[in-house]
């Protein structure tokens, strides 16, 4: 401990939802603070900044509410869900201006957050380990940075009728004495993934080297919205995926369907999906007003089961999504022909490499990127300084990496728009989409005027 008992004011709020001041002019970290709120903390080293442990709160921000969950300080996942919804947009906006200033110097304004049409109740997936609690199987949430396990009774930010399957699945599997993994047996169940829309669930169990009883798969299949069941085997110590490469389908149907008011997919268990499917919808029909004209070549890279393509079927004569999974791969080829569009392709690649091969071909007049936390990879962003194309759209979900790449783009392209959505109510991530224009000697920049500009008018 540096320093016990101190009185601190917190200036702003850090990337994942902490406040942060600032003593002997260096920046303090403090969980559970909130911009123009007074803590009482002790205060510990830790290199660059310092952490502070939260004593109590002396002076309490007008935006800060009751929790309506009651394991929010032990879990950590939501870490602005006890402030008002409102203020939580103006933080997210804030956090995203902070990323664009300091990694690429962009001090334009930018948009308000797109609210989400949902706060809680949003989630369409869960993805929890089981542990043991008085002889009994329930799920838990590792707070981040730590192996200490926080029991989830009920968890507010998941879709309603996932939690209940939830909880019935749990009380099938303790019915049946199931016990949580244990390494040096290899045996037990490990981790609980559960996904569905509507009245279509699948459940995946990792465990160790069990064998699932038939009578089990009986009963759970007896329950009426889960129309998949599947197994993955992991038996490794501390492995960096959970989900196996390898799954045995138990019961049921190999995908679940979403049909939304747009198109249908069929969504394999290990495909990703976003986990709030109606803010993504929102994004993905913004997306596709940007591109205004209809273009020869669209290429969308990062392209998961091929849902912003189905949203830009359209606008290009031709479209080509790029991902690195086979299966992602596979899931989007067969929701292509599921919507009946015959002008997609999809490749299974790396996107650099993939966007030198078509360059070399054909001139892409419009890219879409969405990629992981990690963002654009220099291999990747190399290749788009050297090519022109005219429009790039960015959907990101990490601010940092998001501004670190704009920081090397904006060299030969204009950035047009900035507009965050808010995804994740409650905690402090944010997911944004830019507009990007190439800087062609040829190009001029015509900033929009209102329809009753003068020119207009002779």
């Amino acid at each position: 401990m540096k320093y016990q008992g101190i009185k601190l004011e917190i200036k702003k709020a850090g990337i994942n939802g902490e406040g942060i001041g600032f003593y002997q002019r260096k920046p303090v970290f403090v969980e559970g603070c909130f911009p123009g709120e007074v803590a009482l903390c002790n205060i510990y080293d830790e290199g660059r900044h310092d952490r502070g442990e939260l004593i109590k709160v002396l002076k309490r921000s007008k935006d800060r509410i009751k929790s309506p969950c009651p394991h929010f300080r032990k879990c950590g996942g939501c870490s602005l869900i006890n402030l008002n919804y409102e203020k939580q947009l103006e933080i997210k906006k804030q956090l995203l201006q902070d990323a664009l200033y300091k990694y690429a110097g962009y001090n334009k304004d930018i948009e308000d957050v797109v609210a989400s049409t949902r706060i809680y109740h949003y989630r369409n997936k869960c993805n929890l380990p089981f542990v043991e609690h008085d002889g009994k199987l329930v799920n838990a949430i590792y707070k981040q940075g730590t192996n200490h396990p926080t029991i989830i009774e009920h968890c507010i930010i998941h879709d309603e009728k996932l939690e209940e399957l939830r909880i019935t699945i749990l009380n099938i599997l303790n019915k049946y004495r199931f016990r949580s993994y244990v390494h040096s047996k290899k045996q037990g169940m490990r981790q609980l993934v559960l996904r569905g829309f509507e009245n279509e669930y699948q459940l995946v169990l990792i465990t160790g080297n069990d064998i699932i009883d038939q009578n089990v798969i009986d009963e759970l299949s007896k329950i009426k919205e889960l129309v998949s069941i599947f197994q993955g085997v992991n038996i490794h110590k501390n492995p960096i995926r959970m989900m196996p490469d390898k799954l045995r389908l138990l019961y049921g149907k190999e995908k679940i369907a979403i049909n939304n008011e747009d198109y249908k997919l069929h969504l394999s268990p290990k495909a990703f999906y976003q986990l709030n499917h109606f803010q993504a919808t929102r994004i993905y029909k913004d997306v596709a007003k940007l591109i205004t004209e209809k273009c020869d070549l669209l290429v969308e890279a990062y392209c998961g089961i091929g849902t912003i393509s189905m949203y830009l079927a359209d606008k290009a004569e031709k479209i080509i999504g790029i991902e690195i999974e086979e299966r992602a791969i596979k899931d989007a080829k067969e929701n292509a022909k599921l919507n009946g569009f015959n002008n997609m392709e999809f490749i299974a690649d790396d996107a650099s490499a993939a966007i030198r091969r078509i360059v070399k071909k054909k001139k892409i007049d419009v890219l879409i990127v969405d990629p992981p936390r990690t963002g654009l990879d220099d291999e990747l962003l190399e290749t788009l300084m050297r090519t022109k194309i005219k429009k790039i759209v960015y959907v990101s979900c990490n601010p940092a990496t998001l501004a670190k790449n704009l920081a090397v783009l904006q060299n030969k392209y204009h950035i047009e728009l900035i507009r965050p959505y808010d995804m994740f109510p409650d905690t402090s991530l944010v997911e944004t989409v830019c507009l990007l224009y190439h800087q062609k000697k040829d190009f001029i920049f015509v900033p929009y005027e209102p329809k009753d500009a003068e020119y207009l008018k002779k």
